[in-house]
């Protein structure tokens, strides 16, 4: 037996079962596109992305999701969540590629129930296939990235 005889017969798994709950709206698939997540996710990458783990508990930093664009109706986002703010419901985002992506630091926080369907694994290409790691980028170095060119989640008082 060839070594990509199991992994045609994991992806076409993986397919059916995509397709079979793609009718219910709890799986997806979706393509990348752009470079802001390089070098963890490249365009072309076609991820498997689920719903239900935000209906039961909310996004953890270091995961990457699929959320609402808050600059253009219709559109979605892959991005890593970088922070989260619990009390103000409101979640930052940030590219894995700083200087590729427009993200958080430009757009400011996401409302949590903007962030739709976690990324689960990626599919294709098959030589890349494989659950997607939930690690936090590296942290930021005060010497190569100030503080003030990256703001925190921010605070927002809740309304009395």
């Amino acid at each position: 037996m060839s070594r990509r005889r199991p992994l045609v017969a994991l992806l076409g798994a993986a397919a059916g079962i995509a397709a079979g709950a793609a009718a219910s709206r709890w799986l997806d698939v979706v393509e990348v596109r752009g470079d802001s997540m390089a070098p963890s996710l490249l365009p072309g990458d076609r991820l498997m992305v689920e719903s239900r783990s935000y209906a039961r508990r909310v996004p953890r930093p270091g995961e990457v999701v699929l959320a609402a664009d808050p600059r253009e109706p219709g559109r979605e986002l892959v991005k890593r969540v970088a922070g989260i703010d619990e009390d103000a419901a409101v979640v930052d985002l940030r590219g894995d590629a700083p200087e590729a992506s427009t993200d958080s630091r430009d757009f400011g926080s996401v409302p949590l129930a903007e962030i739709r369907w976690r990324a689960a694994f990626r599919y294709w290409p098959p030589r890349r296939a494989g659950r997607l790691p939930a690690a936090i980028p590296p942290a930021v170095s005060p010497a190569t990235d100030p503080p003030a060119t990256i703001p925190r989640p921010r605070t927002v008082p809740r309304p009395r």
